[in-house]
């Protein structure tokens, strides 16, 4: 039945819209659409049917034999609100105590290229890896704990000691200029990428998938900052041993990470 109103809907429409161009009928699909299709799309189906000699007054009166004209007004329900801060924060518990074993093995950091990192990062690239709203954020927060930081240690910002690992040529703290002893030191895989990163006052080509160790002195750094690489490290968690083993008293790692795939 169906069918039947759809085939007269195109075969009486140039007859009631009063054209004398032809019209070219197309076979009928057996299935209807699973969804009404809106304006812009019935103007293209349209298109497509060779209809554009039909009037608007005749195709309207053939959408109206498929009752499609009402359900176009059908407003789409709004989002569900995003989680209140409160609901965030009560899905962790302050009074946990963590295993000290952890439930990974050495298999679980593989990954599906083995070849060495020094491969892929053999041509320098000048690229940020979040976009522009989400830079601006994590520079932000970091310039900010960094001064929370230097406040708690009882010193200005400048003199802070600061390792940037994984750094390339943007290490996301802002306009920074270092006081002695301060020191912003960026530890990364590309020559290039750390010599044009301007705010560092020193540069080390390394590794860390090769040699996770650190080649720095216990209690040497105020700061170290891993900033959206954590997930490229095959052992993380050795290279946080190291991370903390090279912090001072009352010093801070800060990692930062994105929910790019």
């Amino acid at each position: 039945m169906t069918q039947m109103i759809v085939w007269l809907a195109f075969c009486l429409a140039p007859l009631l819209g009063q054209t004398s161009k032809p019209l070219s009928v197309p076979r009928m699909s057996r299935r209807l659409p699973a969804r009404t299709p809106g304006p812009e799309k019935l103007k293209k189906v349209g298109e497509n049917f060779a209809l554009r000699g039909i009037r608007r007054r005749s195709l309207g009166l053939g959408l109206g034999l498929l009752g499609l004209g009402e359900l176009n007004t059908a407003v789409a329900k709004p989002r569900p609100p995003h989680p209140s801060r409160d609901e965030v924060e009560s899905l962790f518990n302050p009074t946990y105590i963590w295993d000290e074993s952890l439930p990974f093995v050495s298999e679980d950091m593989d990954r599906l290229n083995q070849n060495p990192d020094s491969l892929f990062y053999d041509t320098p690239k000048f690229v940020e890896h979040i976009d522009d709203v989400a830079v601006k954020a994590l520079t932000s927060f970091q310039r900010d704990r960094l001064e929370k930081i230097a406040e708690k240690l009882g010193k200005k910002s400048e003199n802070l000691r600061i390792l940037d690992a994984c750094s390339s040529w943007v290490s996301h703290i802002g306009e920074w200029r270092c006081e002695s002893p301060g020191e912003v030191i960026g530890l990364g895989m590309n020559a290039e990428e750390l010599k044009a990163n301007p705010i560092l006052t020193a540069r080390i080509v390394k590794d860390l998938n090769q040699d996770v160790s650190l080649p720095y002195k216990d209690s040497s750094f105020d700061v170290v900052l891993c900033q959206l690489s954590i997930d490229y490290l095959t052992k993380p968690v050795e290279f946080m041993h190291e991370a903390f083993r090279i912090l001072r008293p009352e010093g801070e790692v800060i990692i930062t990470f994105s929910n790019r795939l």
